[in-house]
């Protein structure tokens, strides 16, 4: 696990601080329409590392079905539901719903991959969750009154634990930078297809919006679509899903804290 220190740090302050970024960005960019402003960016940032470190940004013919289904699972699932859910609760405790994906990604694992659950993995899955519910708390009454959003966010969990499984299931023998921008690229279509009929005015309110959100989207662009991607699935690739799983629960603790801060929540 000592070279999973870095990209668990990564993930944790850049995803965890993102909540409260994009509760900024959609509150003025209609959901859909502000992933499908950042992530082809972000997809293009990936492969241009890619190119510029030698990378060959090719992906074998027989992959792309596969890819496919790690971008719909991995990126259009995730944040076509989350965001969604996100417009309806607050930016940390959305994060503390989210990341129940452990719990899921463990289930989908053990039936998947048939990885053995073991004391130490059952342990602290289990201490995790328990903390997350301490974070809660009494908003639990907060999520029955918005069973959408809840829902919304649960759902992008389930999505995400599975894109997970996969991932390491199939061990795609291609490098981290060019998968991680084709997946993104290919993930945004169905949000891009999309947009135009969920959300209002779409495009049209980018005229209006506040540097809040054009931080937003920068934000989303070069680090939390560039390099907490990259952190992300180097993670889910090179790591059991269940120890993966595990070291994302430090994210939606910085997002309450990154919630209190930014938008005193």
């Amino acid at each position: 696990l000592s070279h999973a220190w870095v990209p668990m740090a990564i993930l944790a302050l850049i995803w965890g601080c993102n909540w409260p970024v994009l509760k900024l960005g959609v509150t003025e960019i209609p959901p859909l329409t502000f992933r499908a402003l950042t992530l082809p960016f972000a997809a293009v940032g990936m492969l241009a590392i890619a190119r510029a470190s030698g990378e060959s940004v090719a992906i074998p013919r027989a992959w792309w079905p596969k890819l496919a289904a790690l971008a719909f699972f991995n990126i259009a699932g995730w944040n076509g539901l989350v965001l969604f859910g996100l417009q309806q609760l607050p930016a940390g405790r959305t994060a503390i719903l989210a990341y129940t994906m452990p719990v899921w990604a463990t289930l989908v694992g053990m039936l998947v991959l048939h990885e053995p659950l073991g004391r130490r993995k059952a342990f602290g899955l289990a201490v995790g969750m328990a903390g997350m519910a301490l974070l809660l708390g009494e908003d639990l009454a907060l999520l029955q009154r918005s069973p959408f959003g809840a829902s919304m966010i649960v759902g992008a969990a389930i999505f995400w634990s599975i894109g997970t499984v996969l991932l390491r299931k199939w061990k795609p023998p291609i490098a981290q930078n060019t998968l991680s921008g084709w997946m993104m690229l290919v993930g945004v279509l169905p949000l891009v297809v999309v947009a135009p009929f969920l959300d209002d005015e779409g495009i049209a309110r980018l005229a209006r919006v506040s540097w809040h959100a054009w931080f937003a989207i920068g934000y989303n662009i070069l680090l939390a679509g560039m390099l907490a991607h990259w952190a992300w699935f180097t993670l889910a690739r090179t790591l059991p899903v269940a120890v993966s799983g595990l070291a994302s629960l430090p994210v939606p603790v910085v997002g309450v804290f990154a919630g209190m801060i930014v938008l005193g929540e």
